[in-house]
């Protein structure tokens, strides 16, 4: 990533209410964040993107395509890209992940977010 870039951030998450926020606090920290609501629509988009991302913000449970198989997809594409995966813990198993994917668990404070978001962008560049 050139470093007079704005990092690209795509959030796919079907809750408005958590990609809203997740938006908000991506963008005060300075981060072009991109927001959409299901799986398929984030590969499309990290897929043809003309700009491309260097992050991907993705959730599990979505229309369409879930999280784990939004992951699984970017990885078979070979988009070579981070990714931080959103869990809820209130599904009855967490996402099947390959390694090096982290997982943050809803509720989370977005400090913790954040910090996922500056050490992923920070270990791609």
């Amino acid at each position: 990533m050139a470093a007079d870039r704005t990092p690209r951030i795509l959030v796919v998450d079907d809750e408005p209410s958590i990609r809203a926020l997740l938006v908000r606090v991506l963008k005060a920290e300075g981060y072009d964040a991109v927001a959409l609501n299901d799986g398929l629509a984030g590969l499309d988009a990290a897929l043809t993107a003309a700009d491309p991302y260097n992050l991907v913000i993705t959730n599990n449970h979505m229309p369409h395509l879930s999280g784990a198989e939004l992951v699984a997809q970017l990885h078979a594409a070979h988009l070579d890209l981070p990714i931080l995966h959103l869990d809820d813990m209130s599904q009855p198993e967490a996402a099947d992940l390959p390694p090096g994917v982290p997982n943050l668990f809803k509720p989370f404070r977005m400090e913790a977010l954040l910090e996922h978001v500056k050490r992923l962008l920070q270990e791609d560049g």
